[in-house]
């Protein structure tokens, strides 16, 4: 088992604090951070993750295959501690030398890692965060405004499966709201699981989609959207 090291905070104002979370939620940004890790992935390119805690196969092999790719990209995969496509986007990230953020709905005092996790885990390159007091109990409201957290420390958000309704088509709504490019991942036969998918690409959502050449998802598109942002609102050349 990995030991854990010091909890430390970062006060907003304070050079740490990270100002993208100011721009993005004003007023509403948190005024303490409660951090384990590596603080300084919060200055590296990154890209967010969410969906179901209960995500088919075919959406838990998306979120592995988008995740591997970010850390081969070079970027900082940042996501909550969910089990189903949360949990398979750090391992992922981990086991391919990449780093990841995970950002808490409750306070630090509650934090374990992952059995699933132990193999792979590196304090140099994962950063856990929250914005609750320590000892703060998961609620409803808390992972909701977590949320935001998630999508504002991200330069863009991919959906891998989202439900009718639910926490994870309410980040991608978010995502739109905050306007930040928003990844949608785009079956070949949309499956039940994730009928979300499709009310967020109506929403304005980018399908993310696999390459005939590889395969793989389109993950160097997302990539350069974090340079340019107007790059995600141009359709994809499939090959």
């Amino acid at each position: 088992m990995s030991l854990m090291p010091d909890m430390f905070q970062i006060e907003l104002g304070e050079n740490l604090y990270p100002n993208i979370l100011t721009k993005m939620l004003g007023s509403k940004a948190p005024k303490t951070l409660y951090c384990l890790g590596n603080i300084s992935l919060l200055t590296r390119p990154s890209v967010g993750f969410c969906g179901s805690r209960k995500a088919s196969e075919k959406g838990l092999e998306t979120a592995r295959d988008c995740a591997s790719q970010a850390s081969e990209l070079g970027m900082v995969v940042v996501s909550g501690n969910a089990a189903g496509v949360d949990v398979q986007a750090h391992y992922h990230a981990l086991s391919s030398g990449g780093s990841t953020i995970i950002v808490l709905p409750e306070g630090i005092d509650h934090f374990r890692i992952r059995k699933y996790l132990d193999p792979v885990w590196n304090w140099e390159r994962v950063l856990v965060v929250s914005q609750f007091e320590p000892q703060q109990i998961w609620q409803a409201y808390r992972a909701m405004a977590r949320n935001k957290v998630i999508i504002s420390l991200s330069g863009a958000m991919i959906v891998i499966e989202a439900g009718e309704r639910g926490g994870t088509l309410d980040a991608g709504r978010s995502t739109l709201d905050m306007g930040l490019p928003l990844f949608v991942a785009q079956y070949e036969n949309m499956i039940s699981e994730a009928q979300g998918n499709k009310l967020l690409l109506e929403m304005g959502g980018v399908p993310l989609n696999r390459l005939r050449s590889t395969n793989r998802a389109n993950m160097a598109r997302v990539n350069d959207s974090l340079s340019d942002p107007n790059i995600a609102l141009v359709q994809p050349n499939l090959l």
